[in-house]
């Protein structure tokens, strides 16, 4: 007779959390489309400007210049205040730096501060999502949520590769930019229709599913201590070497988000809709990691499941990387790339599901935290990239192999960032007296 009644129950439940997890999915997916729309718009800014690889690896750089400065404090606010002010804010600014792009960034120095103040808008948009998950996704959940929401990156970047292949030769690169800020507060009239910071606010989640949300396992109860604080977080040493490790895997992520176009099309001599394929293959893999980080941590734990996915697919993404600089025929460059990204989006939802394994109440803040790596890592990735290719031209190697040497560059601290999730040890963040 229980038994008949929890059945009854569970087939009542609502899943209103999904279409939350979809709606933050549309936000990253528009992030992104804001984001590389910069980068497919390269070749285009450099040719109008006369810029070198150097100088647009700076303008690239400026944006996660201003990514970092707002990635912990908006975790902060968005984790005691909810998220939904944060996102909202984040999304509407991001939409007008991204219109105003073309009409201020006239001169490199104007182009600098308008991608930082872009960088300081969606410098909101990762730790408010992921503050707002975790309080509408239970922790056995976490890793397929993370993956879903992150998919969006790389679907946004595809469409972008097409979306540009259709429109640059019609608009020019200027009107491409007032397009893509259209989507912005669009995304926002969506988020008020279905999102809510806190699924009790939410008048379509019936008390089944705020059941099944805010249930407790063992391990939820130690990481929901109300004691936990932002030093705590910050003085863990397990958080900084993951934070590391994903600050190595986000080098190649952004070289990826910034150069990868560049690369296809200068660098191998391929239309732009080609650097479409490995967006494509990362969007399947995101999902694919966040499966496969939820069963290992089932399966093994959360100390070994919650980082088994970053040690293997960041030492694939090192390997096909390394391979996709080094071979010659188009096809297999694309097939060595695109498995390469694949595997790189695979770590993503285990990343991102460390935190509502261990410091489920300061989600915001190691999200922030994590982001702030990984923004240093997206200072670094353009710039240095543009560097390495203008001095492989200057000294006398061809276009192909002066950008292969930027993809040995992510496929070692692809390496690096294996060994250093390897070493970090996953347990709950305690209070320290």
């Amino acid at each position: 007779m229980e038994n008949n009644l929890s059945l009854k129950a569970v087939a009542k439940r609502t899943n209103v959390r999904w279409g939350v997890a979809a709606t933050l999915s549309l936000s990253y997916m528009i992030m992104f489309l804001g984001r590389t729309v910069f980068s497919v718009s390269g070749p285009s800014i450099m040719k109008e400007f006369g810029w070198t690889s150097t100088q647009f690896g700076y303008a690239s750089t400026a944006f996660f210049v201003g990514y970092m400065i707002t990635m912990i404090p908006s975790g902060a606010i968005a984790d005691k205040y909810g998220a939904t002010k944060v996102l909202v804010v984040s999304l509407l600014l991001s939409g007008l730096f991204t219109f105003l792009t073309p009409v201020v960034g006239l001169s490199i120095g104007l182009m600098l501060f308008i991608r930082a103040l872009e960088g300081v808008a969606q410098g909101c948009i990762v730790p408010g999502a992921m503050s707002n998950l975790t309080r509408w996704i239970p922790k056995k959940e976490s890793g397929i949520a993370c993956g879903l929401v992150q998919a969006g990156c790389p679907l946004g970047s595809a469409i972008n590769m097409y979306l540009a292949a259709a429109l640059l030769p019609i608009l020019g690169w200027k009107k491409l930019f007032f397009v893509y800020a259209i989507f912005f507060p669009i995304w926002c009239i969506v988020w008020f229709l279905v999102g809510k910071s806190d699924p009790s606010q939410h008048p379509r989640v019936n008390q089944e599913e705020l059941d099944y949300i805010k249930q407790q396992d063992s391990t939820q109860i130690a990481v929901n201590n109300s004691d936990i604080t932002k030093k705590d977080v910050l003085s863990t040493p397990a958080v900084w070497l993951m934070a590391l490790s994903y600050g190595c895997a986000t080098y190649m992520y952004f070289f990826c988000t910034t150069w990868l176009p560049n690369y296809f099309i200068l660098g191998r001599g391929m239309k732009i809709s080609a650097g479409a394929v490995p967006y494509i293959v990362g969007f399947f893999t995101y999902f694919i990691g966040g499966f496969v980080a939820d069963a290992a941590s089932r399966k093994f734990g959360d100390k070994i499941g919650r980082k088994l996915v970053q040690i293997v697919g960041m030492t694939g993404a090192a390997v096909l990387i390394f391979i996709g600089a080094n071979v010659a025929d188009p096809t297999a460059v694309i097939a060595a790339v695109s498995l390469s990204y694949g595997f790189l989006c695979l770590t993503m939802g285990g990343y991102f599901s460390v935190a509502p394994s261990i410091c489920r109440s300061m989600a915001g803040v190691y999200s922030g935290l994590q982001g702030v790596i990984g923004a240093i890592a997206g200072i670094l990735a353009p710039t240095v990239t543009g560097i390495v290719v203008d001095m492989g031209l200057g000294a006398g190697a061809t276009k192909a192999v002066a950008y292969g040497y930027a993809l040995w560059i992510c496929a070692a601290l692809c390496i690096i960032g294996s060994l250093l999730a390897f070493f970090a040890k996953l347990e709950p963040v305690q209070h320290k007296a």
